[in-house]
């Protein structure tokens, strides 16, 4: 076998995978291989400054066969092919993904947070600015109803660490979103969707960095590299921080003090961030394709400038610091011809997390402070020392036992723990022990069955889930009594049961119809049941929820067009939500239920290789459904409060080749997002804006706490010197100057502006 280049010049040094065995080409680039029995092999060849390629060969003995390689080309180049290549592979999914393309991003100042709200069906909800509470609503479900992973892995084991908030876009290389049924090797308690961060891989040296900085003091930097010790060994690392004052000026939230000060600027919202993550890995063995190592370090500073629901009171002491060592264990194996697939992910970790809120006074949102002769700005003062330990496990097998045949078997357990200590903590009447010094326990395992199948000549493709949802916890309910005792400690656990049924149909060329259905239960999360000892109480009462999930969609190609609509229908009962509970205190109790339905479009056309224009929209309307409470009978046919029910894009992208030298390219972008007003709190439907789908007029009477339309514009560049591994973006972001609103009406950031600069090691 040799290997070439497009000159017909041999290339030495390339490593070729063929059936799990690894070949290095000589100075001829050449290999030898013995075919004992004519047969066909599938190649993968990979040399740092090609393309990678792929092809299956048929293996003769006695015959030669040449394998021909295509140079590099430029990063914005490599990117787009990636792009191309991702999308029509999310075409061939039974299950639709939706993928976020951070790799084609990543040269731009751009937040991941930013891109995920460009894409159809989502919003992320920001509280505040870089670092601040994210909430992403899918389709009408929001918070614990939707699950992350990184890598196929539940992410709660990094806690702060890693997240929407705080991972650049260098240490992605995609993300997928699910809206309804997820895959089987996602196997989770999901009931809306899951977000999957999928981080980077390399095969080939690579070293890169960034640095970017911008308004409100925002520094951002990272730095992420691999490297091959041969064909068996490899190590590598990344590190990534992130640092943002936060000191915009928003609508001054106290009423009185408005009328002499209309604008304030936060004073005490400072973000500060930083990941370390190191791995070492052999691949290509009989044991194991896969043995790899990880370490994870990660620290957060975070000043907390108001509660999560509200700016009427301005903090200026409360802050919570977190930190955490994070070891990690992955194997991979396939055996009997690759016909059995073993993966098994491990790691076990202390989350440390400190909370302070211990200040003798209050201050106004000028800044001003006032002394008080008792501690605690948020009426409860705290010295808690937390600890979080978790333990996750996650058993991946797969049996394919024909060529349309494929079985999944998915096993995830989390232990969660929690033990802390607080100086001021409230104590137990009968023993005094300190509240937080009694453990909390939570263990969880999720058992997903998954058959994917092809029909009728692969025309039809089907995958049918069952799944087994069980917890168990335990610890102190300080839901609903005032004067706690040892006979509050509770004890709860609960079984239940899910399945799913997706269905592709390639009805014509470039043609997909998707079609699936679920009932799905979400169990409560440790979060929900343990509170967080500060704002939210415990409750250990709550029951899982449940829905009934439809969703419809049909994708196709035009030449230079294509376009995607989807509808959906979701029945749920049993929802979680946050209210108020004893003083100063919320909870979450099992109270709604709700009707959802809505649709969506995406639209993209390539006017030339290097001009596209695109859009796309979503409508939902999520409403109450019947409540067992008398005094809540009046919100049944209303808009669960602080959903968006409309919002869209609007955008474009060109590319300029060679404009001041014969290899350099800028990237002109330009994306307008447009939300249609909602509500904080519930409103008559009487009362809302009338017209076609609720989207002209405004809403009707003295309606209170109304986030009004927004309009946001992102305008950019990126310029680059392939030769050299250089280049350079600017953005600027909501430059219309509009107030933004996201998550309980928490105001965001004006007008902004970021710069950033990239190098890539050649």
């Amino acid at each position: 076998m040799i290997v070439e280049n497009q000159e017909h010049q041999p290339v030495p040094g390339a490593m070729v995978y063929l059936d799990q065995e690894t070949y290095t080409t000589d100075e001829n680039g050449r290999i030898a291989l013995e075919v004992k029995e004519e047969r066909k092999g599938r190649t993968m060849v990979y040399m740092e400054g090609y393309q990678p390629l792929q092809q299956v060969v048929q293996l003769v003995n006695g015959s030669s066969y040449t394998l021909q390689l295509s140079k590099e080309v430029t990063l914005l180049d490599a990117i787009q092919i990636t792009k191309q290549t991702e999308e029509k592979e999310v075409n061939r999914g039974i299950i639709r993904t939706l993928v976020v393309d951070t790799k084609s991003q990543v040269l731009r100042p751009a937040s991941l947070s930013d891109l995920m709200n460009r894409a159809t069906g989502v919003r992320i909800r920001e509280s505040g600015g870089l670092g601040g509470e994210t909430n992403v609503n899918l389709n009408g479900f929001q918070g614990h109803a939707i699950r992350y992973f990184r890598d196929g892995i539940p992410l709660s084991y990094l806690g702060e660490g890693y997240n929407l908030s705080n991972v650049p876009l260098e240490a992605l290389n995609k993300v997928e979103v699910y809206k309804g049924v997820i895959p089987v090797h996602l196997a989770s308690d999901v009931l809306g969707g899951a977000i999957n961060l999928v981080s980077q891989t390399n095969l080939a040296n690579d070293l890169s960095a960034s640095i970017a900085y911008g308004s409100f003091n925002t520094l951002r930097t990272a730095i992420r590299g691999h490297y091959n010790r041969n064909d068996y060994v490899y190590l590598g690392g990344e590190f990534f921080s992130n640092y943002a004052d936060n000191d915009y000026k928003i609508n001054t939230p106290d009423a009185e003090l408005a009328s002499s000060t209309p604008k304030v600027r936060l004073f005490h919202n400072r973000y500060r961030h930083y990941y370390g993550h190191a791995y070492l890995g052999v691949k290509n063995l009989k044991a194991a394709d896969l043995l790899q190592v990880d370490l994870h370090y990660y620290n957060v500073d975070k000043q907390i400038q108001n509660s999560p629901t509200t700016m009427v009171t301005p903090y200026g002491g409360i802050e919570q610091q977190q930190h955490s060592w994070v070891p990690t264990l992955r194997y991979k194996k396939k055996l009997f011809h690759d016909r059995l697939t073993i993966d098994q992910f491990v790691a076990y970790n202390v989350v440390k997390t400190q909370l302070t809120d211990t200040l003798q006074g209050r201050y106004n949102w000028l800044g001003a402070f006032s002394p008080r002769g008792y501690r605690g700005e948020g009426d409860q003062p705290t010295d808690a020392a937390l600890d979080m330990t978790f333990w996750t496990s996650r058993t991946l097998l797969g049996w394919q036992w024909s060529t349309t045949q494929q079985l999944w078997l998915n096993n995830t357990y989390n232990y969660t723990k929690r033990l802390g200590t607080d100086v001021y903590g409230k104590k137990i009447e009968d023993t005094q022990q300190p509240i937080i010094e009694i453990p909390s326990y939570y263990k969880k395992n999720t058992v997903a069955l998954g058959l994917t199948s092809q029909w009728w000549n692969h025309r039809v493709e089907t995958t049918a889930i069952l799944k087994n949802y069980s917890y168990t916890s335990e610890g102190l309910n300080t839901a609903y009594n005032v004067d706690l005792r040892s006979a509050d400690i509770h004890y709860t656990s609960n079984n239940a049961w899910g399945w799913a049924l997706a269905v592709k149909y390639p009805w014509k060329e470039n043609s997909n119809l998707r079609f699936s259905v679920e009932d799905a239960r979400r169990l409560p999360g440790y979060s929900e049941l343990f509170g967080d000892n500060l704002f939210i109480a415990s409750n250990f009462d709550l029951k899982p929820e449940q829905s009934l999930n439809f969703n419809l969609g049909i994708d196709q190609q035009f030449g230079r067009f294509e376009y995607s609509l989807n509808t959906f229908y979701r029945k749920t009962k049993d929802i979680i939500v946050l209210t108020a509970g004893n003083p100063p205190l919320s909870l979450f109790v099992n109270k709604e239920r709700a009707l959802g339905y809505g649709f969506e479009g995406d639209f993209s056309y390539t006017v030339t290789p290097s001009t596209k224009f695109y859009t796309n929209f979503t409508w939902q309307s999520i409403r109450y459904g019947r409540f067992d409470q008398l005094a809540d009978q009046w919100l049944k046919g209303n808009r669960v409060p602080n959903i968006p029910y409309f919002f869209a894009n609007l955008g474009v992208e060109q590319t300029l080749k060679r404009l001041f030298t014969t290899q350099d390219r800028v990237m002109l972008y330009a994306n307008l997002n447009f939300v249609r007003e909602f509500y904080i709190q519930p409103i008559d439907k009487s009362m809302e804006p009338g017209g076609f789908l609720g989207l002209f007029g405004s809403s009707k009477g003295d309606v209170k706490n109304a986030v009004p339309d927004q309009t946001s514009l992102t305008v950019g560049l990126v310029y680059e010197w392939p030769t050299n591994g250089w280049s350079v973006g600017l953005e600027g972001r909501n430059l219309f100057n509009q107030e933004l609103y996201d998550y309980y009406k928490i105001q965001k950031a004006g007008r902004s502006i970021y710069l950033k600069f990239n190098y890539k090691l050649n």
